[in-house]
């Protein structure tokens, strides 16, 4: 486990929490985070931020407002905007790190959490309520997160205990054979009900496509593995113009925006969520809802928040959507998509932003 300072455990705090504990007198500091680092290696974020709020008389008031329905910060941070009045726990740590999630982005550390089951059940059947209503207005934007079940390693997961799945089973075959997970399959049976309008895939595996989702409503914004006319990108590479467009032309349209496994640090893409969550903020459409592991800058203006593995929430909402995963009718479009295309070559066509609107 890897060990975290009081520094560390300072940035992991909520803000409002760690601006009241800053004013209060060095001796008392000390106290409050003495208790607080037994409780977090113990017990969790959740526990730390109860063991400095029960010795901090300003804190504890703070706390009780909270559990009286107030309208905090610290409940929004951890389960969104819609969950500000909803007396769920905050979610437990289940990876500690020091480290930055994505050094010289924007971003946290690469400390990792986990919803308790029944706030997980909860937060799975208020996004399916939500996916109905919005309807093929939906967009989906994936991040590395999603594809770790498959065996593919990312780039923010660097707690030693990480929970990320591809920490305890790495693929040892070519990444062209790699398989859809779970996550993927459920994706695509959401998107036969027309419950997907578009997904904006920044992953380079094309796992979507093997899963049986529609090359048609896919934005590979990133590049693709095997597309000469959408070769994968790096950092500060230019994005091919029509696919961005597109893009655009979703950031504009979208009602809802569900956010998996992606960090959120600050690429061109994420002017979709963003867009999303703004016009949330003006009372119009389900907003941003973030799916993953790790803290993102957008958690405190998502709609909702929910602390997880993709395959674990995505099984749960799915199973609320009334889909079955994997639908084998489904699958065998995606085993033909993968026949058709050995070492998945296929040229992305010129998108226009009616396509498909």
């Amino acid at each position: 486990m890897v060990e975290v300072s009081e520094a560390n455990l300072l940035q992991m705090l909520p803000a409002d929490a760690r601006e009241e504990l800053l004013q209060l007198p060095a001796d008392l500091q000390e106290r409050l985070l003495a208790s607080a680092m037994i409780a977090l290696t113990s017990e969790g974020l959740g526990e730390a931020i109860l063991a400095i709020a029960a010795s901090s008389p300003k804190m504890e008031r703070n706390h009780e407002s909270a559990a009286e329905g107030g309208h905090t910060q610290e409940q929004t941070q951890w389960h969104g905007l819609l969950g500000k009045d909803v007396p769920w726990i905050p979610p437990k740590v289940a990876a500690q790190s020091g480290k930055a999630a994505r050094p010289g982005y924007n971003a946290y550390s690469a400390s990792e959490y986990l919803d308790s089951p029944e706030v997980l059940k909860a937060k799975a059947q208020l996004l399916a309520q939500m996916w109905k209503r919005s309807g093929r207005d939906t967009v989906v934007y994936t991040g590395a997160g999603l594809s770790t079940a498959s065996g593919i390693g990312d780039y923010a997961s660097k707690a030693t205990n990480s929970v990320a799945p591809h920490r305890k089973q790495s693929s040892t075959g070519s990444r062209l054979a790699l398989q859809p997970t779970l996550a993927h399959h459920a994706l695509a049976a959401i998107g036969e009900k027309g419950l997907i309008g578009n997904w904006v895939q920044q992953n380079h595996d094309r796992l979507a496509q093997k899963a049986g989702f529609p090359q048609a409503k896919l934005n590979e914004i990133h590049g693709a593995w095997g597309d000469m006319k959408n070769q994968v990108k790096m950092m500060d590479d230019t994005l091919r113009h029509d696919l961005l467009d597109w893009l655009v032309a979703w950031a504009e349209r979208a009602n809802m925006c569900v956010a998996l496994g992606t960090s959120l640090c600050g690429m061109n893409a994420d002017q979709v969520p963003r867009a999303v969550a703004e016009r949330f903020s003006q009372s119009s459409g389900e907003g941003l809802v973030i799916i993953g592991l790790q803290r993102t800058v957008y958690d405190d203006v998502a709609s909702l928040r929910i602390w997880g593995l993709c395959d674990d929430v995505m099984k749960l909402v799915a199973k609320e959507l009334g889909c079955k995963v994997p639908d084998s009718s489904i699958a065998k479009r995606g085993d033909a998509w993968d026949h058709q295309h050995p070492r998945l070559t296929y040229n992305t066509p010129t998108r226009t932003a009616r396509d498909p609107l």
